[in-house]
């Protein structure tokens, strides 16, 4: 590969593909809202024949639909490109440019910016890498890889129809040799962050009625002042959620929940310890605007509170009325919803039996429990994986230093396709910098000279991991991966 060439071609390609990602966040894809997502997926199918791509189509799942495609470049490894089109609402307060408009601005201290909904997660770093593959076919003649695309439309929603599409073009997919999903993974610092696997996630809803309870409003609010003869549903839901966890909400008592959690492996304690002599906790405090962590743990322990604990949280909680000023008022019903995130060994069809059988155990069988995503597992990698290790390489090829991490404490359906019946070997990464998904002001850097590297680093480190997995195709598995 001849990077220099590389960089220099997404040099001078700089204007044309920052108004490619301009064009496709833009592009209104909010899959909790359902707006905007056919017309988004009609557009990331046209990039893909643009780039070259065969037998493109919108896969139908019954849901919002796959964007697939083949790029044969008639070489021995096949990588399946994992991706998504859709994006969150971008309702929240505190937005200083409209949303989906695209907008670059100065932002301090990376430089020049796109802040936008999907600039960051993950529109972005989608565009970014069909503009890479753009570069190596016009550079080079031809793809290191051939390329099978798999882009979603609904991981903003647990990927509830990923299984769907898999099953359905298992035969294709089979043909994939390892997957990759492609994001910008450095940190405010322009350190280069490898994570090696995902939490998994179980989302739903927790809610009670007066008409299901049998007491307080059965059909609607009544007037505050009946609360001195008529029960609240509101407080009775409070009361049962205050049961599943101790006082703090940091530990979960709901019986069996941490029956499975494997406890970290040596391979795990090793990239920890390697971890916390390079993990600075002020970066991450200060983008995230808090504080202090849970027990005021710090260093090596924060690590594996954050990495290795399931959690069970409240993502929001309504009821009655909640706007301006004053209404007295005592409501008929009150939901929650509710997630789980799963570490190794945690099984997803597991945790909803053990939440019904504690509020069942706990005198709240009135409180019903509403699926809204079946979620998936866990997935991991051993960092001596050849494919990991590739991606590591090229990282430090940039002059990176990296922090690998032995998972994320985030979800991502990477366990679709690392178990049956794909199997596949998984990597993720990139070089660049993004943040604040979901949140106002989410970007993306582009211009380059900050601390992280923009778009023109990203668009380079993809095209040399693409050629990176290329070269570890051939090479044996390490023992004990």
């Amino acid at each position: 590969m001849d990077i220099a060439r590389i960089r220099e071609a997404a040099k001078s390609r700089y204007g044309e593909h920052l108004a490619r990602i301009q064009g496709l966040v833009r592009q209104v894809s909010v899959s909790p809202e359902g707006r905007g997502i056919r017309e988004c997926a009609e557009l990331v199918a046209g990039h893909l024949s643009a780039l070259g791509a065969k037998s493109v189509r919108l896969v139908e799942t019954g849901g919002n639909p796959v964007v697939y495609g083949e790029y044969d470049a008639g070489r021995p490894l096949t990588v399946l490109l994992y991706g998504m089109y859709d994006t969150m609402p971008a309702d929240e307060p505190g937005w200083t440019v409209p949303p989906f408009e695209g907008r670059v601005v100065e932002l301090s201290p990376f430089g020049q910016c796109i802040v936008a909904r999907g600039a960051y997660n993950t529109k972005g770093a989608l565009m970014a890498f069909l503009n890479a593959c753009e570069l190596i076919r016009d550079v080079e003649g031809e793809l290191p890889v051939n390329l099978i695309f798999a882009i979603e439309g609904e991981e903003e929603l647990g990927s509830r129809n990923l299984p769907r599409f898999i099953e359905k073009m298992q035969q294709s997919l089979r043909r994939a040799d390892v997957l990759f999903f492609p994001i910008p993974s450095e940190n405010r610092v322009g350190r280069a962050v490898q994570y090696l696997g995902v939490k998994g996630i179980v989302y739903f809803e927790v809610e009670l009625d007066g008409a299901r309870w049998g007491r307080g409003p059965t059909e609607f609010g009544i007037h505050g002042s009946n609360k001195a003869w008529v029960d609240s549903p509101v407080w009775r839901l409070i009361h049962a959620l205050s049961t599943m966890t101790t006082e703090d909400g940091n530990r979960v008592l709901i019986e069996g929940f941490y029956d499975d959690v494997a406890v970290p492996t040596a391979e795990d304690l090793e990239l920890l310890e390697e971890l916390s002599n390079v993990f600075d906790e002020n970066v991450v405090k200060e983008q995230m605007r808090v504080k202090r962590f849970i027990g005021d743990r710090r260093g090596l322990e924060a690590l594996k509170l954050y990495l290795f604990s399931p959690t069970l949280n409240i993502n929001g909680i309504w009821a009655g009325y909640t706007g301006p000023g004053t209404k007295t008022l005592l409501p008929h019903k009150v939901t929650a919803k509710m997630d789980v995130r799963l570490v190794p060994n945690m099984r997803r069809e597991k945790v909803l039996p053990l939440i019904r059988r504690h509020l069942d155990r706990m005198g709240y069988p009135e409180v019903e429990i509403r699926v809204l995503e079946e979620g998936y597992n866990p997935a991991r990698m051993s960092y001596k994986n050849k494919y990991v290790q590739a991606v590591w390489r090229v990282y430090r090829s940039f002059g990176k230093q990296v922090e690998r991490w032995p998972t994320l404490a985030g979800s991502a359906p990477f366990s679709m396709f690392a178990e049956p019946p794909l199997n596949l070997p998984f990597v993720e990464g990139g070089l660049g910098h993004g943040g604040l998904a979901h949140s106002p002001n989410e970007y993306l850097v582009v211009g380059e000279g900050g601390p992280t590297g923009g778009l023109v680093t990203m668009e380079t480190s993809f095209a040399a991991i693409l050629h990176a997995l290329a070269e570890a195709q051939g090479q044996p598995e390490p023992a004990g991966t």
